[in-house]
């Protein structure tokens, strides 16, 4: 848990995990049972101890890190008063909400009626829940990974991967005497607050400048108001974000305020994700609302670029080519990295030499949905064809880079 807690109950698992145990394919076929040694076996382990006898060769086998972290994106944990039950069925219908929109980003996707039918029967969903004590009751739920994948698919949304950009957000409003405020790491605003908890509930990793000199320096507060991209991006690279969120916070034009759109506060935001750009506006009837309805659109948009969706009922296989994997531990976390992505439904490492890594894909969407998603990892860069070639959708060729 993300939080100390100093008390925690448990009850049972409601469903039980499955017990098949195994290493991930380019650690070896070794399953836990009483299977056969077959001849898709013996290739494999062939392939694998020549990797491992050639990296040990080259002295290129040493400790690393792992490749991605993981996101508890099945879980969430929702505040509540008490443990009785009336309360508690709530509070899971609650976390399953939050948990669909972690995953896909769509808020569309919760008034379909196969998620209704799931908020009825959302115990059907659960691997277990719990209590946790700290300074407030909260109740835990760790929800079942393939019945919620299955779900989101009925419900014709898609997931957005654990990739995630991390995002630098320059927020500066201006109060009803027009006086403007940039929002520091370590301000308890209520807009900053609303902002974090929508983030949070989003599984969108932000993080907010710390404005300390080194910052009043390079940036101020008019350069950030006028979106002056260029002294923005330099104030910004100490952060070394993913992108950059600049959201302008301001009250509505009187004669934009109307009986039907009757909100006073008005909101203008950008990001920059590489050579990606968005743009919004957001309106809300209290200033400090307005932070979090930033998120809210950041991550709709983001999700409806990166989301992956499993609605073809074609099988596709798709070739992966991964250059510059100099360990046993690189190309371990590249196989582990294109597993975890959604709709992949295997991997498989095929060839290696040079440094170079061959993996078969089976998927269950459009390659070139896969692809969106890797773009976001920092650990995997295009490698692009050459001039002369013609691209083939068939297969990719990334390069592996090396995370500090």
């Amino acid at each position: 848990m993300q939080e100390s807690v100093t008390r925690q109950i448990f009850f049972g698992n409601v469903k039980r995990l499955s017990t098949a145990c195994y290493l991930p394919s380019a650690r070896g076929l070794f399953m836990m049972g009483t299977e056969e040694v077959n001849e898709k076996f013996m290739r494999h382990f062939i392939l694998m101890f020549g990797l491992l006898l050639s990296l040990l060769v080259t002295g290129a086998v040493s400790p690393g890190h792992a490749a991605v972290e993981l996101k508890e994106l099945y879980q969430y944990r929702v505040q509540v008063n008490s443990q009785l039950a009336s309360e508690r069925t709530e509070a899971l219908q609650e976390a399953l909400r939050a948990t669909l929109l972690k995953l896909t980003g769509d808020t569309d996707m919760l008034d379909h009626p196969a998620v209704a039918d799931a908020m009825r029967n959302v115990r059907d969903y659960l691997v277990q829940y719990g209590y946790q004590q700290d300074e407030q009751l909260w109740l835990w739920a760790q929800f079942d990974q393939p019945q919620i994948d299955r779900l989101i698919q009925r419900a014709d949304s898609g997931i957005w991967s654990n990739l995630r950009p991390q995002l630098l957000v320059w927020l500066v409003a201006e109060d009803e005497d027009l006086q403007r405020q940039v929002f520091a790491a370590d301000s308890e605003a209520i807009i900053v607050q609303q902002m974090r908890n929508a983030a949070a509930r989003r599984g969108l990793p932000i993080q907010l400048p710390l404005l300390d000199l080194n910052d009043t320096i390079t940036v101020s507060v008019i350069d950030i108001w006028a979106r002056f991209m260029d002294t923005i991006s330099f104030a910004s690279t100490r952060y070394s974000p993913d992108g950059i969120i600049v959201a302008r916070i301001y009250q509505t034009d009187p004669s934009m305020v109307t009986a039907t759109q009757p909100e006073r506060w008005s909101g203008d935001w950008t990001l920059n994700l590489g050579e990606l750009r968005w743009s919004g506006q957001v309106r809300a009837m209290d200033r400090s609302e307005l932070g979090a309805e930033v998120i809210r659109e950041v991550t709709e948009q983001l999700a409806e670029r990166y989301r992956i969706g499993g609605q073809t009922e074609t099988i596709n296989q798709w070739t992966v080519t991964v250059e510059n994997l100099t360990s046993l531990e690189a190309t371990i976390a590249a196989e582990q990295l294109l597993a975890q992505l959604p709709a992949v439904l295997k991997v498989q490492l095929v060839g290696y030499g040079n440094a170079t890594g061959r993996f078969d894909l089976t998927l269950q969407t459009d390659p070139a949905r896969i692809r969106q998603a890797m773009d976001l990892s920092k650990q995997l860069q295009a490698v692009s064809a050459a001039e002369d070639t013609q691209p083939d959708a068939s297969s990719a060729v990334f390069r592996w880079i090396a995370q500090p």
